[in-house]
Parts: C-alpha cells; sequence; structure tokens
C-alpha cells in the first residue's frame, strides 16, 4: 500500500526545497490563473517547491468570485511511487471538508418543509429516541452542540466506517452532555447524524446515493462518497507527516473526549484502502478537488445557486452565514465559532479573512474551503499531504491569505 511505503521515509522539520516524500522528483504546476491573483499562483507553486517537510507532494487551489473562476491550479504528484502526475480531474480525500455534504442535505431539507430547525431529531427518526435523547432538536446536531460527540458502544477497529453500525451505536448510546448545553464538535459523528436525519424523510437513501442526486449530479460536482469504481483510479495517494499522530494522542489518555470521539478508528488507517474510500461517513471519508469545492462555496457566497440549480434559499443561507455559538470546544479544547451547519471566520484554527459572515469547514491535515459572502468569494484546496497542526496548516494559509488579500484589495 503507498501509505505503508510513506510510514517507512523519515519525517524531518526541514523548511527549504522539496518534499521528501517526492524523492527528488520535481513537481509542475497547471492551471489558469487571473492576472490579479498571481500571488496565489506564487505561493502555490512555492508550496511545491520550497517548503521542504511543510510543503506538498500534489495539490489543487481553486478560487471563484461572483460566478467566475479566477484561480484553478493543480501541480506535483497523486502518486509518487507509480509516477502518477496530479491532473485536471485528480481527486483526494477531504477529510472534515466532507461535513458540507451534510450540512447542506439538511438545510435543503429544511427549506424543502422535511425537517423544522427546532423540531426533536426523534420525531423524525424514532429509533433515535432511546436514553433521554428526546431533547436533541435538528439545530442541535446542526451548529455541534448535541452532546453526541461520542458513542456508549465500544466500537472495533474501523467500525467508524460502517454505515450500519454507527447509526445503530447513535439511536442506542446517551447524551455526553445535555443537549444545547456547550460546543462539542461532532468530529466522526456528524455525518451519520445529519445523513441518519435526512434517510427518515428521503424515503431511506443513505449518503452517498442522497448526495449524488439532491446536489452532486444536478450541480456538475465531482464529489463523492463510497467512492464508484470507475472514480478511484483518479483518487491521490495520502501521505501522512505523522501517521502515528493521532493514535499516540488517544493512547495518551483515551479517556479525553478527543480520543472517545475517536472510536472506532483503524490505528493503521492509511487514508488509501478500499474500506475508508467506500464508505459513507459524512464526516470524513468525502473524495473531492479544490475546483468543485470552490465552485461550490463561490455558488453558496452568491446567492446560493449554480449553474441554474438553486442550492439554499436565502433564509437558509442566512441560517448558514449567522453565528449561533462562539466558545471552547469541549472535544478539541480549540476556540471555534459554528452557525447552522458550518464552521465560521475563527482565527487561528478557520481563518477566513475580515469577513464575520464567512463559512466552511477545515480538513485534517489542511484540506480547505470557505464561502466569503461580502466578497462573493469561493475558496478550496485539497492536497495529499497531511500535515501537523489544525485549520489550512503551513500550505493553505499563505493561500487563503493571499487569495483574500486580492478579494478585498
Amino acid at each position: 500500500m503507498q501509505g505503508e511505503t510513506c510510514e517507512d521515509l523519515p519525517v524531518t522539520t526541514e523548511e527549504t526545497g522539496l518534499n521528501p516524500f517526492l524523492n527528488g522528483k520535481k513537481p509542475e504546476v497547471f492551471g489558469q490563473c487571473d492576472p490579479q491573483f498571481q500571488s496565489v499562483a506564487d505561493v502555490f507553486e512555492q508550496n511545491l517547491t520550497e517548503r521542504g517537510a511543510n510543503g506538498e507532494v500534489g495539490a489543487g487551489c481553486a478560487v471563484m468570485i461572483d460566478g467566475d473562476l479566477v484561480v484553478d491550479l493543480w501541480g506535483g504528484y497523486a502518486d509518487v511511487e507509480q509516477d502518477r502526475i496530479w491532473q485536471e480531474d485528480t481527486l483526494c480525500c477531504c477529510w472534515s471538508v466532507s461535513k458540507t455534504a451534510g450540512a447542506l442535505l439538511t438545510l435543503r431539507m429544511i427549506d424543502q418543509g422535511h425537517l423544522t430547525l427546532d423540531a426533536p431529531v426523534a420525531e423524525y427518526w424514532p429509533a433515535f429516541a432511546t436514553n433521554s435523547k428526546e431533547g436533541v432538536l435538528v439545530r442541535h446536531l446542526l451548529n455541534h452542540t448535541a452532546g453526541l460527540s461520542y458513542v456508549d458502544a465500544e466500537l472495533s477497529e474501523g467500525q467508524v466506517s460502517d454505515w450500519n453500525a454507527m447509526t445503530r451505536a447513535l439511536e442506542q448510546t446517551s447524551l455526553n452532555w445535555p443537549a444545547g448545553s456547550q460546543l462539542g464538535y461532532l468530529n466522526m459523528t456528524q455525518g451519520y447524524l445529519l445523513a441518519g436525519l435526512c434517510s427518515n424523510v428521503n424515503g431511506g437513501r443513505r449518503l452517498a446515493q442522497f448526495w449524488q442526486e439532491e446536489l452532486a449530479q444536478p450541480l456538475d460536482l465531482d464529489w463523492h462518497f463510497a467512492v464508484p469504481d470507475d472514480v478511484i483510479p483518479r483518487l491521490a495517494a495520502v501521505y501522512q507527516s505523522d501517521p502515528t499522530m493521532f493514535t499516540r494522542i488517544i493512547d495518551a489518555d483515551p479517556e479525553t473526549n478527543f480520543a472517545k470521539s475517536m472510536k472506532g478508528r483503524d490505528p493503521d488507517e492509511t487514508y488509501d484502502n478500499a474500506t475508508w474510500r467506500k464508505a459513507e461517513n459524512g464526516a470524513g471519508t468525502g473524495h473531492t478537488n479544490a475546483r468543485t469545492m470552490a465552485k461550490l462555496y463561490g455558488a453558496l457566497a452568491n446567492g446560493g445557486s449554480l449553474n441554474g440549480v438553486s442550492i439554499l434559499s436565502e433564509d437558509a443561507l442566512t441560517l448558514a452565514c449567522t453565528e449561533t455559538v462562539r466558545e471552547q470546544c469541549a472535544v478539541n479544547g480549540l476556540e471555534l465559532r459554528f452557525s447552522h451547519g458550518f464552521e465560521m471566520n475563527c482565527p487561528p484554527v478557520t481563518p477566513m479573512g475580515p469577513g464575520d459572515r464567512c463559512f466552511g469547514y477545515a480538513g485534517a491535515g489542511g484540506s480547505y474551503a470557505f464561502a466569503d459572502p461580502d466578497t462573493k468569494l469561493g475558496f478550496g484546496f485539497s492536497h495529499n499531504v497531511m500535515h501537523q497542526g489544525v485549520g489550512p496548516g503551513p500550505c493553505g494559509l499563505p493561500l487563503v491569505e493571499a487569495a483574500i488579500a486580492q478579494a478585498y484589495a
């Protein structure tokens, strides 16, 4: 497996030259960039050629402004050992940027009258109404205050990728703390909670099917859960700067909220295996690229329509870009802001420029996507090196800063 090869490579703190995972292969940059956004292209190239172990192997970056794709760049390698260049249509796991899907699908169900924001989840999902969860509202799932960051069940390794195991565990679990009482990032549960809720009002369709039929196909989004076999050859291999990081954090104190939120994780996860790629975990197993992220978030920033198809109504967009909670998270200890469905601009974890209505998601290792309604900007960053730390990371952050600087110039 590609991941096993990666784990054998030394992790360094070198901050110049090529990433060691490239084995000396010189990456190239492709695509288009409006001259006004040349600084974004400059940073993108530097990420591939000058940042050493803090740099990239393969990546894409895209920016949409007022409906126009002003930056559409890709480069480097999708797989170094197989000598696969990162192509225009290369896709990569986007980790928690995947949470976009459940948020949008739930807001659409509210738009269409199938769900009500202040209704109990159990009104739509009767099996959910066990162990005192009757007071959990739809809004609590959307803004990460549901008190369901981990389940009571002792999941076996890899079960975090099992739709049936996770939905049953969520149905049977008790609350971690009273719903609505505090912010607790729904780390690995958000996708199953929202997609499970939606499946009870959409005719039983699970995440992958519902996402494709409701949004991905109508909007021509190259974004997949339970990745189809014919799409797998386009997936980039994943390189981890520290493959043992999550395991070490969990093993250091298994009783922390964060450690318990990772129940069911495979400690040897490479993110390149069939189990991960075929999972319908809306909290982390989505596969897409920067262009698709920028198109979707650019449309959300510009009235909520793409290719003549309405994504969200004006009222639902207001829910997406209005703060509901800002406090220190009980799961990761970080200060976070949430709207109904999305992380919001809150440096240093989720920096999105000066606008207080910006919303999106950060993924583990640095994947990043957000909308800025004030400048009608959509930003997407996809890459295959999982860097340490939080937020857009050592390569995503300078791209965000360059894009924002030009958008507000």
